[in-house]
């Protein structure tokens, strides 16, 4: 049905009344209110960073693309019209009655403004008194906007409020009686003193002229992120807007949005400023004693497409490119920010420290915060917020303005307004999702240049779901960097093309000389930046059918470290990786070599808890990384070794895994230049089976083994298949130079299809029904492209998206601290869902510490944290 009309008679005299409240502070123990922020001065403080944050460089283009024509300054102070209207529902007696300790009868302030919208008295006498006949000549098509674009104001506390169906289950009756006299008080009086207040804090959206705005979907969809945002900064009480101010509120309040914008680095002109004059040297910027590679020197400019794919080999300084872009971008006023989006957290806990470090070398003391955007492992400038002072202990204006900087890391939902951040991909997929703020990350991910690093590694579904992030930033103005050393030819068209279907790649060989590294764009061919100071890497290949034993490697192993050699193994799963630590462990010649941790011998992988997951990786890099010694070491783990931990290792041996994240993990090899040494060796568990297909069902489906996480980690056995057909023939291979040719090998269509049995054509069949489920699944999670009004967003998230966003982990309090083995305190630990399926529990009933063993019951389940990490007693090894 269409949204209901706002029909506006002529103005009436509404009777007086008290003032209504729009904020209080209650005194916990008692209940009684000791003070209170009127609600006019609330929505003014919120219009007023509203207002603000419209002058910003990149959100007002992000406005103007969306509105379709460039906005006047009478066109912002109409939006801020809207904003300042955002708690209108504040003006309804039952919520006006929580100020009583006794009150009963009592209301919330964002549904019931339903009544406004469906009961026909209650909505003439709002419309009249809000005065909407004036606004009705601000928009094209008033009679179906006005009520969308109040929806979205009153939406402001993250989700759609409710919609224009009268089938769904607002009670209007029960709303409607909250918008009667009680009393002494009228809420229309307090209508009425909103209505003045906005017209007197913006007199130029009501007396000046601008063409009317077509209200288009995404610009009511980028407004709503905008009052959300404002919303949280403006109830900014401790550092910006306190309740008792002095002088007229209106314009103390867009001074302290000003103040406000700039503390928490919304604002950065005062960075930009500071780099005006010239940007630093590549030296200069990354203490280094050399001159940037020729992917560095080209992305160093500000005048490129808005959507690039870098393409260059593990450790060649796509990192380094990246932030010469940014910089060029933002020094030029085309960004006003940086994501930098990894897909593990280890990844980006391991990136963040050199682009802080980078940073503070380019701005100084004008550097605006760098957030680490990791829950749980959170930085901001290099500290944890739990290093700041608490809100009621500031006492000097430094300690004051270093919180003010942490205001993006305080909460997980404003990660991306921080000028720089560093994090997963998750929290740009957040954006785009059904999940509370979203229109809130979304207005502020669009303000910057988004790098996603490691593209490659997305799956359907995360793929489907990049795309669309991708579509939506090119179309507000944004700019994006996407960085993969073994990026396919298929992958790439689709990220070229992401709102389109993408046309068919080329063909196999036509793709396999393509060159590399390489920078692409949309509608152009890669264009080749050879890097003549490339160090060339050899390494041989050796298939060893061991992947159902690795056991038999330990006599290897053995030789290996007594040899001295750097040893890392890179195991598909968890249970895969203890079993053969714990081997290790027991052997020993291999013991007195296996990494360690304040003196513990453990393996790495993603099942520790976050204060030793810290210790973990700082001390990977420490013994494998660039400065480490030359000592042998035997370290073991997963899919967290294989991005972004520095590492070098001399030998290589892991599961058998796609050619493209095979090509990762060989990356560990011979990182970094010691010197003569005998070439890098990869091993590759394979097993013995030759064919993959007889693991397959009729149907396609995986039907028996799952062994080392084929076809269960990895899905797709086709290039699986072609993966070890490679490998079994024991190349040598050289870096960079092969990087291109083999990851078309087992991924390009043409190879793909050339599998070609009556299963492996099943299997594809298979493998493209899953996907069509993934693209469905994603579709579903999406925000729909729809006004507001029109949809509201689901109560649960879909299994499949909170699996891969960690959603679904359960976080389990142990009800006191404890002693972790690594001498870290833990309070608290993460549980994967795929270890506890059904548990709903929140606290252990029973914590039993063993030595360095805790032993956590809870739901029925059983779970030992060790020096081995967290595994359910009764987990088998696969």
């Amino acid at each position: 049905m269409p949204p209901p009309k706002f029909v506006s008679e002529k103005d009436v005299l509404v009777g007086s009344g008290m003032e209504a409240w729009g904020k209080l502070e209650i005194e916990r123990q008692s209940g009684a209110v000791i003070d209170r922020l009127s609600l006019v001065d609330h929505c003014a403080d919120v219009a007023a960073v509203f207002r603000e944050l419209c002058t910003l460089r990149a959100i007002r283009r992000n406005l103007e693309r969306e509105a379709g024509r460039p906005l006047t300054e009478t066109d912002l102070d109409r939006l801020a019209v809207f904003s300042f209207l955002h708690d209108l529902g504040k003006c309804n007696a039952g919520f006006q009655a929580k100020a009583i300790p006794s009150a009963k009868d009592v209301a919330g302030h964002v549904r019931e403004v339903a009544a406004l919208f469906f009961d026909e008295d209650v909505r003439v006498r709002a419309c009249e008194v809000l005065r909407l006949e004036e606004m009705a000549d601000w928009l094209t098509n008033p009679e179906t906007d006005l009520p969308r674009i109040l929806l979205a104001a009153v939406s402001h506390h993250g989700q759609p409020a409710f919609t224009f169906d009268l089938d769904g289950a607002i009670q209007i009756d029960r709303h409607a009686r909250y918008w009667q006299k009680n009393g002494d008080y009228d809420p229309f009086v307090a209508l009425a003193h909103l209505t003045q207040m906005a017209r007197s804090a913006f007199p130029e959206a009501f007396q000046g002229w601008s063409e009317p705005m077509a209200w288009t979907r995404p610009l009511e969809h980028r407004f709503a992120g905008l009052v959300m945002l404002a919303d949280w900064l403006g109830s900014h009480r401790e550092a910006f807007f306190p309740f008792q101010h002095r002088g007229n509120r209106i314009s103390w309040a867009r001074a302290q949005a000003r103040i406000a914008l700039a503390a928490v680095g919304l604002d950065v002109q005062r960075a930009r400023r500071h780099i005006s004059a010239g940007l630093p040297t590549f030296a200069e910027v990354f203490n280094l004693e050399a001159t940037p590679r020729p992917l560095q020197a080209e992305l160093a400019h500000a005048d490129l497409p808005l959507l690039l794919i870098a393409e260059s080999d593990t450790g060649s300084g796509k990192t380094e490119a990246a932030l010469l872009h940014f910089l060029a971008l933002f020094a030029a006023g085309e960004v006003d920010a940086l994501y930098f989006a990894l897909p593990t957290r280890v990844a980006a806990r391991e990136l963040y420290g050199r682009v802080h470090s980078a940073m503070r070398r380019v701005f100084a003391e004008h550097c605006p915060p760098v957030l680490l955007a990791v829950p749980a492992y959170a930085r901001v400038d290099g500290d944890p917020p739990s290093c700041l002072p608490a809100a009621g202990e500031l006492w000097h204006e430094a300690e004051q303005a270093k919180r003010e900087r942490a205001w993006s890391a305080e909460r997980p939902k404003r990660f991306l307004a921080a000028p720089i951040a560093v994090g997963t991909i998750d929290q740009v997929l957040l954006s785009a999702i059904q999940v509370p703020h979203a229109h809130l990350r979304a207005a502020c991910l669009d303000r910057a240049l988004l790098v996603v690093d490691e593209v490659h590694s997305s799956d359907v579904y995360m793929r489907y779901l990049s795309r669309r992030v991708i579509a939506r930033h090119q179309a507000a103005g944004g700019r994006t960097l996407l960085l993969s050393a073994t990026l396919g030819s298929a992958a790439r068209v689709e990220y070229l093309f992401p709102n389109t279907r993408p046309p068919e790649p080329v063909p196999f060989e036509h793709a396999a000389e393509q060159p590399y590294p390489a920078l692409s764009a949309p509608g152009i061919e890669p264009r080749h930046l050879p890097d003549p100071a490339c160090r060339i890497k050899r390494v041989h290949i050796q298939a060893l059918p061991a992947l159902a034993a690795p056991e038999t490697l330990v006599p290897a192993l053995r030789t290996a470290v007594t040899g001295g050699a750097r040893v890392l193994v890179v195991l598909n799963t968890v249970a895969r990786a203890m079993a053969l630590a714990r081997l290790a462990d027991e052997d020993p010649v291999l013991a007195p070599c296996l990494f360690s941790v304040n003196g513990q011998r453990c393996p790495h992988h993603g099942r520790f808890a976050p204060p030793d997951r810290e210790v973990l990786d700082s001390e990977v890099s420490h013994r494998m990384g660039k400065r480490s010694s030359a000592k042998a070491v035997l370290l073991i783990g997963t899919q967290t070794l294989e991005q972004s931990l520095d590492i070098d290792a001399d030998w290589l041996i892991t599961d058998l895994c796609p050619i493209d994240v095979l090509l990762q993990r060989i990356g560990r090899l011979h990182r970094h230049d010691r010197g003569p040494r005998p070439d890098a060796v990869c091993s590759i568990l394979l097993p013995t089976e030759a064919d993959f297909s007889t693991f397959l069902k009729s149907n396609g489906e995986m039907g028996r083994g799952g062994l080392a996480g084929l076809g269960f980690v990895y899905e797709d056995l086709r290039i699986l298949q072609l993966t070890r057909n490679w490998a079994a023939d024991e190349p040598d291979i050289e870096m960079p130079r092969d990087n291109r040719r083999l990851v078309e090998s087992a991924t390009h269509p043409e190879r793909l299809s050339a599998l070609n049995s009556t299963k492996w054509r099943a299997h594809t069949a298979w493998l493209m029904g899953n996907a069509i489920a993934m693209g469905m699944a994603a579709d579903n999670a999406l925000i729909p492209d729809k006004s507001f009004g029109e949809f509201l967003f689901p109560g649960k998230l879909g299994p499949r998206l909170t699996t891969r966003l960690g959603l679904n982990d359960r976080i389990i309090s142990l009800g006191g601290a404890y002693i972790s083995p690594f001498g870290n305190s833990l309070e608290e630990i993460s549980i994967p869902a795929h270890l506890a399926p059904g548990l709903d529990a929140e606290q252990a009933h029973r914590v039993s510490p063993e030595g360095c063993i805790l032993l956590v019951h809870v739901g029925g389940f059983v779970f030992c944290y060790s020096r081995f990490g967290l595994e359910r007693l009764d987990e088998s090894v696969a």
